[in-house]
């Protein structure tokens, strides 16, 4: 907690706003002041409520879901409709951001729009569902709970992001420009419907293994573009780089979707 005054006194004045805003949710100040940074959080009443369900509060759980939950469902969407999905995303989101001792809401500190950080999560969670889904379809989608969705929190990987990811994306707009109108439709289809294989096929009248084929191929047509431009530009070994796309893969595939819509 600040042991400035002046700076306790801008946190205070926050905190006060924000339980304007909550007015049925309870906090104690000195809970806020701790998240809080030195010069007042930028979204007081985003901290409000990240930290009075870090408490547990009931009240704050509720306007949680209430006020993210169509976030959450719009942007899970965009990636998959189906309901079983949402579903499993929500489940997943729900336990690593609101549950237990190591809930990822206490990391947040109001420097950016809560709804920002919901999404984000909401999205990378999502990803992650469907790419370990189709690449151990036995096991089903129930694995994505593990390990990856850790990730995006880990202060390494948040490093990376905040160095490197202004290139990334702009080396991927430039890849994805450069590709025939044929295959951006194609990975439109793929990562902003949220089509399958199989609905792409009946729509493009080919086998799914001609849609595999020719999603594989525009998909390594972006990644070896990106990674020709990114080596000049972050005077990378091959080695690093290959690295830092494997951190950084959610973002770049959050990025991809975002281009191509």
């Amino acid at each position: 907690m600040p042991s400035n005054s002046s700076e306790l006194d801008e946190i205070r004045r926050s905190f006060e706003a924000a339980q304007t805003a909550w007015p049925g949710v309870e906090l104690e100040f000195s809970v806020f002041a701790a998240r809080a940074e030195a010069a007042g959080p930028t979204h007081a009443s985003d901290l409000y409520l990240a930290c009075a369900c870090s408490e547990g509060s009931p009240a704050a759980l509720t306007e949680f879901d209430r006020r993210f939950g169509s976030w959450v469902r719009d942007a899970v969407a965009r990636i998959d409709r189906s309901h079983d999905f949402l579903s499993e995303v929500q489940q997943i989101l729900r336990e690593r951001l609101l549950v237990g001792a190591n809930a990822k809401i206490r990391d947040y500190r109001g420097g950016g729009a809560l709804a920002s950080w919901v999404r984000t999560a909401a999205v990378r969670t999502a990803l992650n569902l469907r790419r370990r889904a189709k690449a151990d379809p036995e096991t089903g989608a129930s694995s994505a709970s593990s390990a990856p969705f850790e990730q995006l929190f880990d202060p390494e990987v948040a490093l990376l992001r905040q160095r490197y990811m202004p290139e990334i994306d702009a080396a991927l707009r430039q890849a994805i420009a450069a590709l025939d109108p044929k295959e951006r439709l194609l990975l439109h289809f793929y990562y902003v419907d949220g089509l399958t294989l199989a609905k792409i096929a009946a729509h493009e009248r080919v086998g799914t293994s001609t849609v595999f084929r020719r999603l594989n191929s525009a998909t390594q047509a972006v990644l070896s573009a990106m990674k020709d431009q990114l080596s000049t530009r972050l005077q990378l070994s091959t080695q690093s780089l290959d690295s830092l796309i494997r951190h950084v893969q959610d973002d770049i595939d959050l990025s991809l979707s975002q281009v191509l819509g």
